[in-house]
This record gives C-alpha cells, sequence and structure tokens, in this order.
C-alpha cells in the first residue's frame, strides 16, 4: 500500500535547500527504486517548508526515514533542515 511521507521543517536558505534537494531526490530514485513514487517540497505560509514523499510501501517509507538521515551522501540535504516540527507516516486510502 502506498504511503506518504509528511515533514514539515525550518530552513534558513531556499537555494540551498532545494540545490541540496535536487541530490537528495536522485539518491531516493538511485536507492529505492519503484518504491520512491515521487516528492513535493512547499514552503508554508509562516515560513516553514512541507515535504511530501510518497512510497511504494510503508516498510520503504520506513527504511528510507531510517537510512537517509545517517547516509553520507544525503548530508548537504540534511545540513539543511533545522527545527522540525512534524514527520509522520500515512497510508494513501485513496487518490485520483
Amino acid at each position: 500500500m502506498r504511503t506518504i511521507e509528511y515533514v514539515r521543517f525550518e530552513s534558513a536558505n531556499d537555494v540551498d535547500l532545494i540545490a541540496h534537494r535536487d541530490d537528495l531526490v536522485r539518491l531516493l530514485k538511485e536507492s529505492y527504486g519503484e518504491d520512491f513514487c515521487g516528492a513535493h517540497l512547499a514552503k508554508c505560509d509562516d515560513g516553514s517548508y512541507l515535504e511530501i514523499i510518497v512510497w511504494g510501501s510503508k516498510e520503504a517509507a520506513d527504511r528510507a526515514a531510517h537510512e537517509m538521515p545517517s547516509d553520507p551522501r544525503a548530508a548537504g540535504f540534511f545540513s539543511q533542515i533545522g527545527n522540525v516540527h512534524e514527520m509522520r507516516h500515512a497510508e494513501v486510502l485513496h487518490s485520483a
């Protein structure tokens, strides 16, 4: 069952965050293949950021949440993240 990863966080610099995010997305595609279904980054009205990643399964989402923060290839992206307000996984019940 597809799973959404929802993370709301702070970052100091849009340009650096997005530049490093391109590297992260390539890494996710390479590491998780078809289990990585896509990612969306948004900036909220309060200035925080919202990352939504769609995974092919809860297992892939859990594995990535465990592996990626300590993977040196993802360090550039994670160095751009400040305070994390919320991180959740949710099972997709319906898509249109």
